[in-house]
């Protein structure tokens, strides 16, 4: 097992790869921006770093830099929205481990750490069996949000990520697919018909509590969003 820091500004990204690394019997820490990036880092000392390229206040580029003041060895992989050779070869000379693209999904990644930091023989074995089956299908993410638009958009968002975006209109759509369709990622609107967030929270995590689910808030619900964790969700993001 690994432990592995992940520095990214975007919920959902970061997020899904930490479901699945520790799905893989990994630790995974998090920082949602380079500054609490690098006082993590500081403190945990990860086996390997998974940075995101564009950051607010601190850059991918300019992060790398200050971990290999403190590392020469330590292995960063860059995680980015854009495939550009040039900006890959100018992070492999500065110091990155490997350059990936998140329009590849996550099993590229999984490949990567396992490179990097290999398991044992018997979860070794067990992780190239789950890699295998992933490479036969696409992940799938639930969206659960009664407001077209934003379902569509963040149906967009996580296509251009590799995975298969199921839809649910409601809270009761949400549940129904969430037994159907066992997603790895399931994210849930606080506020729907029918059955609102928080009660299909509540449903989901009694059937499977280790389900990865991310609550979707409005900028000003932020006491409501920490009830979803007390209640089960691991995260939250505000509504785009």
């Amino acid at each position: 097992m690994a432990k592995i820091l992940i520095i990214d500004d975007d919920g959902i990204v970061r997020d899904a790869v930490k479901s699945f690394l520790s799905r893989n019997g990994h630790e995974v820490f998090c920082a949602a921006d380079g500054l609490n990036g690098i006082t993590l880092y500081k403190n945990i000392r990860p086996d390997a770093v998974i940075l995101d390229r564009e950051m607010p206040n601190l850059t991918g580029s300019q992060v790398l830099e200050k971990i290999r003041e403190f590392s020469k060895t330590v292995p960063v992989i860059i995680l980015t929205g854009y495939d550009s050779p040039e900006d890959a070869a100018q992070y492999i000379k500065e110091g990155a481990t490997s350059f990936l693209s998140k329009a590849g999904g996550l099993v590229p990644l999984l490949d990567e750490i396992e490179k990097i930091c290999p398991s044992n023989s018997n979860t070794k074995r067990e992780n190239i069996h789950m890699t295998t089956a992933k490479k036969e299908k696409t992940e799938k993410i639930l969206i659960a949000d009664d407001e077209e638009p934003v379902r569509n958009m963040l149906s967009r968002f996580v296509a251009s990520l590799g995975f298969k975006a199921i839809i649910a209109e409601n809270g009761t759509q949400a549940v129904e697919l969430f037994k159907k369709e066992k997603p790895e990622i399931i994210l849930l609107d606080i506020y729907m018909p029918q059955k609102n967030g928080i009660e299909a929270l509540e449903e989901i995590i009694s059937q499977d509590p280790s389900s990865a689910v991310m609550m979707i808030t409005g900028n000003d619900e932020e006491d409501l969003a920490r009830l979803c964790l007390k209640k089960g969700a691991f995260d939250y993001i505000s509504k785009p």
